[in-house]
C-alpha cells in the first residue's frame, strides 16, 4: 500500500520540480532575442501606453504568442510599472531581464551631438530634437534672467557656456539637469591651461569665445584660424576696431550676403566692429573647440590686415600695412565684379 502511495507521488513531484524547473530555465535563462539583428532602440514617452509599448516589443522581439512572457508581465504588474526613457537591445537577453529593464528604467543613454551653430534658438532646435524635452522648452529656460544670472553670464553672452560636441545623456534628463551637464562641461573644457593662455591675452574665456567666433566666420580653412586670430589680437592690443565684416553681416541680419556694403558697416548696433571699437557684447556663433584653441593658440606676427583670396578657394591674403591690403582687397572685389556677385 506504501508503495502504491509513494510511487504516484514521487512521479508527480518529479514532475513539479520538472515543470518548475522548466519554467525557471525559460523566465530567466532562456534568451530571446531581437529580430534585426542591428539591435532594437525604443523610447518610452510618459504618455506612451501598454498597448503602444506591447506592439512594440512585439515588433522587436516577435513575443506574440510567448506563454512565459506574457505571465512574467503580468506577474510583475509591467503595464502599470513601466518606465519611460531610451532602451537599446542589441544582444538576447532572458525574459526576466527584458521586463526588469522596463519595470525599473534601466535606461541606455543617448548620444546629443551638435556643432557650431549661429544661437541659443538653433541650439534648442538641435538638442530638442535629441532629447525627451522639447527645443521650446530649452530655449525658455536660457532666455530666464534668473538662468543667465545663476551661471554667472550674460543675455549677450550665454551661448559661451555652450562648448559643441558629443555628450553622452539620458534620454529623460530634465531641461534644467542639461544645461547644468552643459555648465559643468565648459568648466571642464575650460581648464587651468586654458584660462591661463586666455589671461595672457587679456582676455576672459568669454571674450575668448567671443574672439573664436569672428575667427570661425571669418574662415572656414582651420590651419589660418591662428593667423586670423593673431590679426584681431594685434588691432585688440593697439585699440583699433576689429572691422570684422562677420560682425557686420550679423548685425545686418542678411545671413547670406557675400560682400559687406556701406549701407551694412553704416548699421548702428553693439555688433559692428566697424563703428564699436573692441569686441562685441557676445559670439556672432557658438564656435567649436577648435576656433576656441585657435585663438588660445593664434599666431604670432606684424599683419594688421587680410582679405579673401581672388583665388575664390576660401583662403586669404595677409598685409602687414594698409596700402598692401588696400591692393589685395581691390583684387578681390575686381574678382566678385567679375562673377556679378553685387550682394
Amino acid at each position: 500500500m506504501f508503495r502504491k502511495i509513494l510511487i504516484p507521488t514521487a512521479i508527480l513531484m518529479a514532475l513539479v520540480l520538472a515543470t518548475g524547473g522548466w519554467f525557471y530555465y525559460q523566465v530567466f535563462h532562456k534568451k530571446i532575442a531581437p529580430k534585426n539583428e542591428q539591435g532594437c532602440p525604443m523610447y518610452v514617452y510618459p504618455e506612451t501606453t501598454w498597448a503602444e509599448l506591447h506592439q512594440t516589443l512585439q515588433d522587436c522581439f516577435g513575443i506574440k504568442e510567448n506563454f512565459i512572457f506574457e505571465h512574467l508581465v503580468r506577474y510583475k504588474n509591467l503595464p502599470e510599472t513601466f518606465k519611460p526613457g531610451h532602451y537599446r537591445f542589441d544582444k538576447p537577453l532572458s525574459a526576466n531581464s527584458l521586463v526588469n529593464k522596463l519595470k525599473s528604467g534601466q535606461q541606455n543613454p543617448v548620444k546629443v551631438v551638435f556643432n557650431s551653430v549661429r544661437n541659443l534658438s538653433e541650439l534648442a532646435g538641435i538638442v530638442g530634437n535629441q532629447m525627451m524635452f522639447d527645443s521650446l522648452q530649452l530655449i525658455q529656460m536660457l532666455k530666464d534672467p534668473a538662468t543667465v544670472q545663476d551661471y554667472g553670464f550674460s543675455g549677450e553672452n550665454l551661448a559661451t557656456m555652450f562648448i559643441p560636441n558629443t555628450y553622452e545623456v539620458y534620454w529623460t534628463m530634465s531641461v534644467n539637469d542639461f544645461v547644468r551637464r552643459m555648465n559643468s562641461e565648459y568648466k571642464k573644457f575650460w581648464s587651468q591651461q586654458r584660462v591661463e593662455k586666455a589671461k595672457k591675452l587679456n582676455l576672459s574665456p568669454i571674450e575668448v569665445s567671443i574672439l573664436a567666433s569672428i575667427v570661425e566666420k571669418e574662415t572656414a580653412v582651420r590651419s589660418e584660424m591662428p593667423v586670423v586670430a593673431g590679426v584681431y589680437l594685434n588691432r585688440l592690443r593697439i585699440r583699433m576696431p576689429l572691422q570684422a565684416d562677420p560682425t557686420v553681416v550679423f548685425a545686418s541680419g542678411d545671413f547670406g550676403a557675400r560682400r559687406v556694403t556701406n549701407k551694412m558697416s553704416a548699421i548702428d548696433s553693439p555688433y559692428n566692429t566697424y563703428k564699436k571699437q573692441g569686441l562685441p557684447p557676445g559670439p556672432i556663433c557658438i564656435p567649436a573647440s577648435f576656433s576656441i584653441d585657435a585663438v588660445l593658440n593664434y599666431q604670432m606676427h606684424d599683419y594688421l590686415y587680410f582679405c579673401a583670396s581672388p583665388k575664390m578657394d576660401g583662403t586669404h591674403i595677409f598685409a602687414k600695412t594698409l596700402r598692401q591690403h588696400n591692393q589685395n582687397a581691390e583684387e578681390y572685389r575686381r574678382m566678385l565684379n567679375k562673377m556679378r556677385i553685387y550682394r
